[in-house]
C-alpha cells in the first residue's frame, strides 16, 4: 500500500450490488485485509502512517531478504540444508517452522523485524523476529521471537514504548 503495508492473504470482505439499491456502491471484494488495515488505513479521511520510528517500512527487496533469510535461520529453506540440519530440524524444531509468515516493517536500531503469521489453530497473529543474520540453521531457541495477539497489541506493548524510548 501507500502507507508501507504489505498485505497478506487473511480471508477477505464482500460487497455485493443491491438492485433495488441502485444509487448504493457496487460489488466490492477485499482479499488479505486485518481488522486493522480496514480500521487504520481506510475508514480515516487521511490514513495514518503504518509504523512509527523506530520502526520503518521496508521494500519488497527487504521483504524478500526478511524472509529468506527466517527461513534460513529456521531451517525450512531447502538450498543448501545440510543432512545434519535435517536431523537437526528434526530435534530442535523452532516453533514458528510450521508458520506462514510474511515480513512488514522492521526496527531501525536492530535486527527486529515485525512478521504476519499464520497457522492453524493458532490465535496470535503478528510476532517479532530477533534475525541472527547467519544466514544458516540456528538452534531451537534462535531466532529469538515475540508473539502478538494483533496490530494493536504489537502498538501498544512494543513500537509506542519503542516510539517513546526513540524520542527521549
Amino acid at each position: 500500500m501507500d502507507n508501507g503495508y504489505f498485505l497478506f492473504a487473511a480471508g477477505g470482505f464482500t460487497f455485493d450490488d443491491v438492485q433495488e439499491l441502485s444509487n448504493e456502491p457496487k460489488r466490492i471484494d477485499i482479499v488479505g485485509l486485518g481488522r486493522h488495515v480496514i480500521e487504520d488505513f481506510f475508514l480515516q479521511d487521511i490514513p495514518r502512517p503504518f509504523v512509527e520510528e523506530p520502526w520503518g517500512e521496508i521494500t519488497i527487496g527487504q521483504k524478500i531478504t526478511f524472509e529468506d533469510e527466517l527461513k534460513k535461520e529456521l531451517g525450512t529453506i531447502n538450498k543448501g540444508t545440510s543432512l545434519l540440519d535435517f536431523v537437526k530440524l528434526k530435534q530442535d524444531k523452532h516453533l514458528l517452522n510450521d508458520f506462514e509468515v510474511s515480513a512488514l516493517c522492521t526496527d531501525q536500531r536492530n535486527d527486529d523485524v515485525l512478521f504476519v503469521v499464520r497457522k492453524r489453530e493458532f490465535e496470535k497473529q503478528f510476532a517479532v523476529v530477533h534475525l541472527t543474520w547467519k544466514s544458516k540453521m540456528e538452534s531451537k531457541d534462535f531466532p529469538s521471537t515475540k508473539f502478538y495477539n494483533d496490530f494493536d497489541d504489537f502498538k501498544y506493548s512494543r513500537m509506542y514504548a519503542d516510539n517513546a524510548d526513540w524520542e527521549n
